[in-house]
This record gives structure tokens, sequence and C-alpha cells, in this order.
């Protein structure tokens, strides 16, 4: 049985023959010259490409991949080292990536690269540009004569798929729900462990004061921000907000939106954000339902990209969401008369206007309930080493007790 490869090479080989590959590849040590030199060259070149360049995601990639970025990570991990305690790479790691957020794999597999791990990364046949131009630039930077790091692409085989389960000691399935379940009917070695990180739902919350008392130019900024947490993939990554919350007073809230939303409509129009026609009558029909069986008291439209329904209630609320520049909007009396809505499948609440001392209140009161991230708005779709409750840096390592 063959497998494509995609990178570090373009070249069909026998699964086996991959499998020995990477068994005789040995894992290195974490945060190694080297791994970091490849990070900053693929950084370079998203910088320096033209097409990468008409992508904002390869830009934040680019950004997220410099070299200062990377020392920084690598501060972080060498704090992890207690005494006593040795940190190795865990081993082969097989990353499951989703098809629709087109970076995501990067930022999985750098990671696992950087904590010395070999790696098998499964790209999605359905190619996206971005998808292509990355492919393009990890053949240009890796050795094609090393198969420690490679990217392959096939279809929904589960041959293959059983095959590199057998072979990794970690598996990270991004995806929905009915992808997770499907993969885990895959077993694993026994020692071997598994990341997943399932549907998730994001929100947003402003303090309808603070957003009042702002000047025109910090609106300016988080109209901005906001923009770039919503529509940069179409609004639907797991992290791109859905829920826009307004906390303060009935007029304060009615105020503050009256300002945001005419704001963020000339925001899309100044970016030529465009959605296709398929997504934007799925998006009308979504509306539509939602008006008929939702708690929705009001419905406003600012031109063919954006839908925002009004809620009455967050009670028993349905997470179910088209994307594609549709947002609820609800308002409350503060952040903490949220908290009794907030589920375990929530995961990002982007924030702007409130002391670091409410927020830290607000996860307080949710106690493990939901949202793994509270972060300024802006920084949504920003990648971490801390993703859906986990410290990757830690769960791409093995703790080596030495006496």
């Amino acid at each position: 049985m063959n497998i494509r490869l995609i990178a570090p090479v373009e070249d069909e080989i026998p699964l086996n023959a991959l499998l020995d590959a990477l068994s005789a590849r040995g894992p290195q040590a974490p945060f190694s010259d080297s791994h970091i030199d490849c990070c900053v060259r693929l950084s370079r070149s998203l910088f320096a490409d033209r097409e990468a360049r008409a992508f904002p995601a390869l830009q934040a990639l680019a950004f997220w991949l410099r070299r200062a970025e990377l020392l920084s990570l690598r501060e972080e991990f060498a704090a992890l080292v207690r005494p006593g305690i040795l940190r190795v790479p865990r081993g082969t790691i097989f990353h499951i990536p989703p098809g629709n957020v087109d970076t995501i794999f990067v930022y999985s597999w750098t990671l696992a690269l950087l904590t010395g791990n070999r790696n098998v990364v499964r790209v999605s046949p359905r190619h996206s540009p971005q998808t292509l131009i990355l492919c393009r630039l990890l053949r240009r930077i890796l050795d094609g004569r090393d198969l420690g790091q490679v990217f392959v692409e096939y279809g929904h085989d589960p041959a293959v798929t059983a095959a590199l389960s057998q072979a990794c000691d970690v598996r990270v399935v991004w995806g929905g729900d009915g992808t997770i379940r499907a993969i885990r009917e895959f077993p694993l070695p026994v020692h071997a462990k598994e990341l997943t990180f399932p549907d998730r739902y994001s929100l947003s919350a402003i303090s309808a004061a603070a957003w009042l008392s702002a000047s025109d130019e910090e609106r300016d900024r988080v109209v901005q921000q906001f923009y770039n947490d919503v529509f940069w993939f179409d609004q639907v990554a797991c992290s791109s907000p859905r829920l826009l919350v307004w906390c303060g007073s009935e007029s304060d809230c009615s105020r503050a939106s009256a300002g945001f939303l005419p704001a963020l409509e000339l925001e899309i129009g100044a970016r030529g954000y465009r959605i296709e026609p398929g997504a934007r009558m799925q998006k009308e029909l979504f509306a539509a339902r939602a008006i008929l069986d939702r708690p929705v008291s009001g419905h406003q439209t600012y031109g063919p990209q954006l839908v925002v329904l009004d809620l009455e209630s967050l009670e028993n609320f349905d997470r179910h969401q088209c994307g594609g520049g549709l947002l609820f909007e609800f308002r409350t009396a503060s952040l903490s008369a949220l908290a009794p809505h907030i589920r375990r499948q929530d995961q990002t609440l982007t924030h702007f206007g409130f002391e670091r001392a409410e927020l830290e209140e607000f996860a307080r009161q949710l106690q493990g309930r939901g949202l793994d991230r509270l972060v300024p708005i802006g920084q949504a779709l920003r990648f971490s080493r801390f993703w859906d409750g986990y410290d990757l840096l830690e769960e791409m390592t093995r703790a080596v007790a030495i006496g």
C-alpha cells in the first residue's frame, strides 16, 4: 500500500517504508537550534512570498514563527524543568487537523517539532489556496531526505489511519465531535496518548460603559480587531466569536450596540470581505429558522455580509450556528450574570472594557464548567501553547524522574 507525500517532497512511498523510516529517525532534543532555524525559515518565507502575503492568516502564522517568539517559547519550556525531572520528546506524533482552518496543521506540527518529536501530519485532500502555499514552502525548507517530518495526503482510508495510529506515541485530532468519534475506532498502542480538540463555541463580551467612554481611535481599533476574530476563517474557527454579549444597563447596551454594529459594517466593506453565494443562502435560511425556533427578539441586517439576531434569553441556548457573518447578540447586567449560561463546549471569551480582577472573578465563578481562554478582542485566533485546557509543551513531552 502506497501513501502520498506532499512534504518534504512530493512522492508516493510504500506505507511500510514510511513507518520504517520514521522509527529509524530518533527524536531530537527539545528546542534544538536546527528546529528553531527551520521554523524561522518558514516565517521568512511566508513574509516574503507574494501569494502568502495576500492571506492575513498566513501572515499571522509568520509572525508567530518569528525567532523572538520561538525563543520566548524556549524560555517557557525551560521553566517547566524542575530538579530531578527531565522533559524528553514522546516520540512520533500523528496529527489529524481539521479541513476548515487552513493553518492549524502548521501550528500543531510546530509545537511537536520544537519539542523534539517525529511527526506525521495528515493534510486534507481538499486543498485551499493557503494549504497549497504552506505545502509548497514546507517542501522548500525541509530536507527532502529526512522522513522524520512528513506531511501526507490521503482520503478516509481506514487501513492508513489504523497503521499510523498504531505507529504513534501521541495522536492529535482536531475536528468535529463526529471526526473524533470516528478516529477513536482506531486503537492506539497501550502506552500512547490522545489529544482531542472537538467542536467548540466562542463568544465575545464588551462592557457597554467602557465602549461608550472610549476614544474614537480605541473604538476603531476594537472594531478592526473584532473583524479579524470573526471573519478571517469565515467565522468557522472554534475560537471565532458567534455570540456578542453587551454588559451594562439596558440604555448603555442599546447605545453601544447602535454604534458598534454600523462601524463593523463599514469595516467589513473597507476590508472587501465577500461571502460565497451558497454560504450567504445558508446564512439566510439559518437566520429564518432561528427567528422561528429560538427566543429571537430582533433581526438586523448590515449588508449581505453581516446578520445580527437579538436574543431575549440564553436559557438552553443552542450553540449550533452556520458562521459566515451571523452574530447572536445578548444584553446582560454584568459579566458575572453571564456565568450561569456558560457550558463545557464554550472555548474562548474575547473581551473589552473589563478589569483583570473582574475577569479572574468571572473565571472562578465558572469552576471549570467552560471557557479555556479569556483573551482581549483581537486575540481569538492567536495560537498559543495553552489551547482547549492543554499545555501543549507538557503534553508533547514526557517527564523523566532522575533520583
